[in-house]
C-alpha cells in the first residue's frame, strides 16, 4: 500500500515540477533593426534584470525578433512572439511599438521611445498610460532648447541654423515649429527647408551657400535620417557644423549630439519588466522619462571643418569620438 501511495505521489508531483520549469518568464524583444540604440537598450535591460536577480536561461528567457530594417517584417515578427506566448514584449521606436500594440492585445508591452508617446498616440497619458503599454520616453521635443543652448556654446558666433524636415510628416512639422520658436529666444535665425523626397533633400542641401556663423540643426525626421550619410558628407565638404539628437548620429559623422542614453533607458525598462513579471499591470505604471542625457562630441569632424572644442567642454562631454 505504501509503495502504491508513493507512486501516486510521484505521478502528481513530477508533472507539477515540469510545469514549474515551463513557467520561466519569457521576454520577447521586438526590434526594427539592430542599430546602436537597440543594442545599447538590450544591454541595459539585460544588465538591469541580472542585477535584480534574474539569471538568463535559468530564471528568465529572452526571445529576439529583429526585422533588420524591413518594416514589412515587423508584423510577422510580432505575431511570432504573440503565438509563442511570451510574458512581456520589449520594443523600440514608433513603428515597432504600434505593430506590437496591435498584435499583442493581451500581452504587456514595455517600450523605449525617443519622443513623446502621448503625442504619438501610443498611450493616453504619462501618469496613466491605459491599455497594455508602458515604457521609457526620451521626450526629444522637450530637449530641443537644451540642444540649442549647447549649439551656441559649441559653435563660435552661431547666428543661423538650417533645419531640414519633411512637411508631410505631422511629427516632423511639430518638431520644426518647436525648434523655430525656441531658436527665437536665443536670437537665432532659422532657415527652413521643407523637403518631401530624398532627391529634394540632396539638391537643396547640396546647393546651400554656407556663411560664417551657420550650422545645421537636426530635428527628428525619418526622411533626413534615412539620408544621414549624405547629410554628413555634404556638411563636411561645406565645413558646416551639425548638431543632432542621438549618439548614433555623432558616431556616423555629426559634429555633436545630445540625447538620451539608450543604455540607461534599457536599465529603466528592465525595472518596468520586473514590475510586470511580479504582477503589476502596465496601465498602472507611469511612463518614465529618460534619466540620463549624453553629450557626444565628434573631434574628427570638428577638426576636419576647422572648429576647435573648448577644453572645458571636452571634459564635460560624456563621450568624445577621436
Amino acid at each position: 500500500m505504501f509503495r502504491k501511495f508513493v507512486m501516486m505521489t510521484l505521478l502528481v508531483v513530477l508533472p507539477a515540477s515540469a510545469q514549474a520549469q515551463a513557467r520561466i518568464p519569457r521576454v520577447g524583444l521586438l526590434l526594427p533593426e539592430m542599430g546602436r540604440s537597440e543594442s545599447e537598450s538590450i544591454k541595459g535591460i539585460r544588465d538591469e534584470l541580472k542585477q535584480i536577480g534574474y539569471h538568463e536561461r535559468k530564471t528568465i528567457l529572452f526571445e529576439t525578433r529583429n526585422a533588420k530594417g524591413d518594416r514589412a517584417a515587423l508584423q510577422p515578427a510580432a505575431m511570432d512572439l504573440v503565438n509563442g506566448k511570451v510574458d512581456v514584449i520589449f520594443v523600440t521606436g514608433t513603428r515597432a511599438t504600434q505593430v506590437a500594440k496591435s498584435a499583442a492585445r493581451d500581452i504587456p508591452i514595455v517600450f523605449i521611445h525617443p519622443a513623446d508617446p502621448v503625442s504619438l498616440g501610443l498611450v493616453k497619458s504619462t501618469t496613466h498610460p491605459g491599455g497594455h503599454l508602458t515604457g521609457v520616453a526620451g521626450l526629444a521635443l522637450q530637449m530641443t532648447e537644451k540642444r540649442l543652448t549647447l549649439s551656441k556654446e559649441i559653435i563660435p558666433g552661431l547666428q543661423r541654423i538650417y533645419i531640414f524636415y519633411d512637411p508631410n510628416d505631422k511629427f516632423s512639422r511639430e518638431n520644426f515649429l518647436f525648434a523655430e520658436e525656441a531658436a527665437k529666444k536665443w536670437g537665432l535665425q532659422v532657415i527652413e527647408h521643407g523637403v518631401k523626397s530624398s532627391e529634394e533633400l540632396k539638391a537643396t542641401l547640396g546647393g546651400l551657400q554656407i556663411g560664417k556663423g551657420d550650422a545645421l540643426f537636426h530635428v527628428p525626421d525619418n526622411l533626413v535620417e534615412s539620408e544621414a550619410d549624405f547629410v554628413f558628407d555634404t556638411a563636411r565638404q561645406k565645413k558646416l557644423p551639425t548638431m543632432f539628437n542621438e549618439e548614433t548620429w555623432a558616431i556616423k559623422g555629426a559634429m555633436a549630439a545630445y540625447g538620451p542614453s539608450y543604455y540607461q533607458m534599457g536599465r529603466q525598462a528592465g525595472r518596468l519588466v520586473d514590475m510586470i513579471l511580479k504582477g503589476r499591470k502596465p496601465e498602472t505604471i507611469a511612463i518614465q522619462r529618460a534619466a540620463k542625457f549624453d553629450l557626444i562630441l565628434n573631434y574628427r569632424t570638428a577638426t576636419f571643418i576647422g572648429l576647435t572644442f573648448d577644453r572645458e567642454l571636452l571634459k564635460r562631454a560624456d563621450k568624445v569620438i577621436r
